[in-house]
């Protein structure tokens, strides 16, 4: 068997095992063989900042207008990068430690380098003292969604269900936290919108809602501030239905958007009907729970009741 066949493989058996697309993980898999040897610790590269001779980052060098940033030639790196840019750099990755792996993902000499370290990428200004966090996926240019999400909005529709989970509950403990726990400060956020809308493409929106509500709110049902409070539980309970109700809409609107934009199915190739599939639980993408390869099989008398609805 060829190296080649073999890697399909085992894209393939991580594909059925995380529900990830196969072009996401082969991307991933080319990243990590690109800079699989050109790793080295954070330590030995502020050791490199604090001891190499203070040198003019190249694009400055035949430039007179501007006062450069004071910089080093970083033989990890390969390139000449301000001091302000790698300790800008060591802050962000101070709670991982001086042991945390740094790898080059790519290098611009004259603009950026692109690295990874602590399950992050971050592109290292050449030009100024500053350090921008990427989008997690390899050599994706653009930044994460928010603090909370840490892909950018095309990319985080890529990740498996239970990525979405988990960055779902970070955004509701952080929403949390920035509110103070009060609950009409609580919903509203681009950052759950994008969450529901990707897991409309999922036929997992009412799942992606009961999430972001449970762990953004306090359940009324038990004891808190509210429970000798009638005022505060209404005010609880009225913040819950709010965000519970706009969630939903947003589920709604995104599933109405991808049908109209698809027309018709894309297994049968039928005009796409106006359903409530939000309800159903299958993708909008598709005429019925038959064409999608993604639901569960029905019942006979349930796939009859579906031939007829969209023979029609």
């Amino acid at each position: 068997m060829t190296m080649d066949r073999k890697r399909k493989q085992s894209i393939r058996a991580l594909q059925q095992e995380t529900g990830r697309r196969y072009a996401a993980l082969a991307r991933e898999d080319a990243a990590r063989k690109s800079y699989a040897g050109g790793g080295f610790s954070l330590g030995s590269l502020l050791a490199e900042c604090t001891s190499a001779p203070v040198t003019v980052p190249t694009l400055f060098r035949d430039v007179s207008e501007w006062e450069p940033p004071r910089a080093f030639v970083s033989s990890l790196l390969g390139v000449a990068v301000p001091h302000g840019t790698v300790l800008d750099l060591a802050g962000r990755l101070s709670l991982s430690g001086l042991e945390t792996e740094v790898r080059v993902e790519s290098a611009d000499p004259e603009h950026q380098v692109v690295v990874v370290a602590a399950g992050c990428r971050f592109e290292l200004c050449l030009t100024q003292e500053m350090v921008q966090e990427l989008c997690r996926e390899p050599y994706c240019g653009r930044g994460p969604f928010s603090d909370d999400i840490p892909w950018c909005a095309t990319h985080l529709g890529e990740r498996s269900m239970l990525e979405l989970i988990e960055t779902a509950k970070d955004l509701a403990y952080a929403t949390r936290d920035r509110a103070d726990y009060e609950p009409d400060r609580c919903g509203g956020g681009a950052g759950a919108d994008l969450l529901v809308k990707t897991a409309v493409a999922r036929a997992s929106a009412p799942k992606m809602v009961e999430v972001l509500i449970n762990t953004c709110f306090d359940d009324p049902e038990e004891e808190g501030p509210w429970t000798f409070d009638d005022h505060l539980e209404m005010q609880l309970r009225h913040a819950i239905d709010r965000e519970r109700l706009r969630l939903h809409n947003v589920a709604r609107d995104e599933a109405r958007r991808i049908r109209h934009t698809a027309a018709i199915c894309s297994t049968c190739s039928r005009t796409l009907l106006s359903l409530d599939v939000i309800s159903i639980g299958f993708r909008p993408q598709f005429c019925s729970p038959l064409c999608d390869p993604e639901h569960p099989p029905l019942g006979e008398a349930e796939s009859a009741r579906w031939r007829r609805v969209t023979a029609q």
